[in-house]
């Protein structure tokens, strides 16, 4: 009984044509809105959000979730590898004489 029926109805070219005109409107639709928020919260963060330069260098972006520990080691990293002039000449002697 569902068989027979089911088979009516998609052999019906009329329902077949509506059907798919209703999907595609309906994918327009939730793709249009979509993109839309998109840029109205892209222009409410660039309005009233942080600066795009520290932005982008404040954050680790990726898309691969298995990068995020590395990305973070890597950061860490970088930041303890940066040392000042006075770290570099720690332990260091010029002349004998300053050493007292």
């Amino acid at each position: 009984m569902i068989g027979s029926s089911a088979s009516g109805v998609f052999l019906n070219p009329k329902f077949l044509a509506r059907a798919t005109y209703l999907l595609l409107i309906g994918f327009g639709a939730f793709h249009f809105t979509r993109l839309a928020l998109a840029m109205f919260t892209t222009v409410i963060i660039g309005r009233f959000g942080k600066p795009t330069l520290v932005r982008e260098t404040s954050k680790i972006h990726t898309r691969n979730y298995l990068m995020i520990p590395y990305l973070y080691a890597r950061k860490f990293f970088h930041q303890k590898m940066k040392r000042t002039e006075k770290d570099l000449l720690e332990g260091v002697i010029l002349e004998k004489n300053l050493e007292e």
